[in-house]
């Protein structure tokens, strides 16, 4: 719950992918879709959710042991021991590569949790 963890906004990366796949100069290298800076921890993740739904953050982290026993049950479970890698240190994107050349600037965490929580189910 303590390492910082980046995400990307599924719509930036949509974006990012049509720019980069009508570009023949962006062929041949490595990029990174834009992702916003400075990741929150795992608790801030939690705090900020729970902030903007207005409800008391709750935290339960489960270990390695937990998620093996859950798979035996649960089967998406089953893959996450392999994903583990990007939850027991800091995973931490850098665009800058991307959002330089392509004048792009990635959608925040606080927007990109707004934008998902007014998104209407009902159609």
């Amino acid at each position: 719950m303590d390492k910082k963890h980046s995400f990307t906004y599924t719509p930036d990366a949509g974006k990012a992918t049509a720019i980069l796949g009508n570009d023949d100069t962006a062929y041949g290298q490595v990029w990174h879709l834009p992702t916003a800076p400075n990741p929150l921890t795992g608790q801030g993740w939690v705090e900020t959710i729970a902030q903007h739904f207005n409800t008391p953050p709750k935290v339960r982290a489960n270990g390695r042991f937990i998620i093996k026993f859950l798979g035996l049950f649960v089967p998406i479970m089953r893959e996450m021991p392999e994903m583990m890698y990007q939850y027991d240190r800091h995973y931490v994107f850098n665009s800058s590569k991307f959002e330089k050349k392509y004048s792009f600037t990635p959608t925040s965490y606080s927007e990109g949790i707004k934008q998902i929580l007014e998104i209407d189910y009902k159609s």
